[in-house]
């Protein structure tokens, strides 16, 4: 068994201590620890290299989001020949200790399978939270068995069209045959890209229940607990780019409006109860559709993270 597993980072001190505590848990069942930091501060940087002395870094020299991050740690882990698995997690994932054999042993058990996941609970509890996901019509990924107790899920092994982005192992040939993670989406939609490549390569991608796995969405404090508004223009612009590379022009008018017209219905519904702080986030969704459409894909002011706009300027 010979895992590279992958994390990715941008400024995330708030979070350190809880990850380098998850880290522990599965870093005796992996070959090899990346991982790549999307140009953070040089303070972060330092405290990177001294609490993960053993794991191999790489540096950015401009934040690539998810994708672009990613496929360094991909990159790096195809270079080198003994690696047989790709894992890439999130450091706000928590993984039970012999999780990652269990997925590496299911995953090279069946040919046909790329790639696998574990089953994901909601944070320090019992409840599912994703046994993987179907993709809608809107290209909305939508999770299995949501809300139950995990003790009450009969199947072990979940087939299904996408998985978690931060959660999963793949073997190495499916990046080789699939590709790697698509640059012009940053982030958001990767994991429906993903899927349906997958699935148009003739893998089948699978969430297992006896792999266990917890989100624990450990967020920035902030005054509205929101995220910022760029992530509704990505939200908008990458669905409707992926409607285009993947689907025909009917399917592309459709997920299109689907995000124009609900946006303009959350316009009209927080205009009514005064919350005008979303209002904005919905007209910068409408705006990412409309991008989207054109096929511009170019990162701009609202395509950023607020503090990237700042360090542009």
């Amino acid at each position: 068994m010979r895992i590279a597993a992958i994390t990715i980072t941008y400024n995330d001190d708030y979070k350190y201590k809880e990850w380098q505590e998850h880290f522990l848990e599965y870093e005796n069942e992996i070959f090899l620890h990346v991982i790549v930091d999307n140009n953070s501060e040089q303070g972060y940087k330092e405290k990177l290299q001294e609490g993960f002395s053993r794991s191999h870094i790489i540096y950015r020299t401009s934040n690539g989001g998810c994708t672009g991050a990613y496929n360094d740690g991909i990159r790096y882990a195809l270079s080198i020949p003994d690696v047989d698995a790709i894992m890439l997690i999130g450091n706000d994932i928590r993984l039970k200790v012999g999780a990652s054999t269990i997925m590496h042993r299911r995953l090279f058990s069946d040919a046909k399978l790329g790639m696998i996941a574990p089953i994901l609970l909601t944070k320090d509890s019992m409840i599912v939270e994703d046994f993987g996901c179907s993709i809608s019509k809107a290209l909305i990924m939508i999770p299995y068995c949501v809300g139950k107790v995990h003790s009450n899920i009969n199947e072990n092994i979940h087939y299904c069209e996408a998985l978690t982005g931060g959660m999963n192992l793949s073997k190495r040939e499916f990046y080789e045959n699939v590709g790697l993670q698509d640059d012009n989406l940053f982030m958001y939609s990767d994991e429906v890209d993903m899927g349906l490549r997958a699935k148009k390569s003739g893998y089948t991608l699978a969430a297992i229940s006896d792999a266990v796995s917890w989100h624990q969405h450990i967020n920035k404090d902030t005054n509205t607990n929101r995220r910022d508004p760029y992530t509704k223009y990505l939200a908008g612009r990458n669905k409707v780019y992926v409607a285009k590379k993947h689907y025909g022009l009917l399917r592309v008018i459709y997920v299109f409006l689907f995000y124009v017209f609900g946006s303009l219905y959350k316009i009209l519904i927080n205009l009514i109860k005064g919350n005008f702080y979303q209002i904005k986030e919905y007209f910068w969704l409408i705006f990412g559709a409309v991008m989207g459409l054109l096929g511009n894909m170019k990162p701009n002011r609202f395509s950023v993270p607020s503090e990237d706009v700042e360090l542009q300027k």
